[in-house]
């Protein structure tokens, strides 16, 4: 994995067009759900989004990893949502939410907070590509429900269940890989929901 977010970033650096596929495939529409939670103007979130990507394209910034694309991608689209919202005279509220997250977190912090959604996406995309077994039961521990809970649910042996369970994480975590779980591991300390994600995927 990691050597594919090499290549995506080296192909946005020299302006690649058969990498920026991939480069959209798997920024826009984790994007476009990180403006939509920030906006309340779905026909604006794609014209903001999309304004971004051009200005990748065109622009001559180069990005050392993904960490500064990624963190470059986020803050671009925060400020052109704030530019929007300021240009359009939306209700003042926005603007006072957005400067109180602003002024409360450090770089890093918006690093960590602003790949949430990508985080997410990817999990369940990768959880869609496991067998049909696996995917039902890593679904299933995810709404909460114990592995015996699942044995009993699925009429199989709770045998079965581990050793698809310990499948499914082995992929899982490759797929993931190291720094997606240092994020993780940062961000989703206080989402209960997400700590059993991290739970499932990383601890249990």
């Amino acid at each position: 994995m990691n050597d594919k977010i090499d290549i995506i970033v080296a192909g946005v650096n020299r302006k690649d067009e058969k990498i920026w596929g991939d480069f959209y495939d798997r920024f826009y529409a984790a994007l476009c759900v990180y403006v939509s939670k920030i906006l309340p103007v779905p026909d604006a979130v794609e014209d903001l989004v999309q304004e971004v990507f051009i200005s990748v394209w065109e622009g001559k910034r180069t990005f050392s990893d993904i960490k500064e694309l990624t963190n470059y991608l986020y803050r671009a689209c925060y400020n052109n949502t704030l530019l929007y919202i300021r240009n359009n005279q939306i209700h003042d509220t926005i603007l006072s939410s957005l400067a109180e997250e602003e002024s409360m977190v450090d770089e890093d912090t918006i690093y960590a907070l602003t790949v949430k959604e990508e985080i997410i996406r990817q999990l369940y995309c990768y959880i869609e590509e496991l067998p049909a077994e696996q995917r039902r039961i890593i679904l299933m521990r995810i709404e909460g429900h114990t592995w015996e809970e699942i044995a009993e649910r699925l009429e199989i042996s709770i045998n079965t269940v581990k050793t698809q369970k310990t499948r499914s994480y082995k992929f899982l975590r490759e797929r993931l890989g190291d720094s997606i779980h240092s994020i993780i591991l940062f961000y989703f300390s206080k989402n209960k929901k997400n700590i059993l994600i991290l739970l499932c995927l990383f601890i249990d």
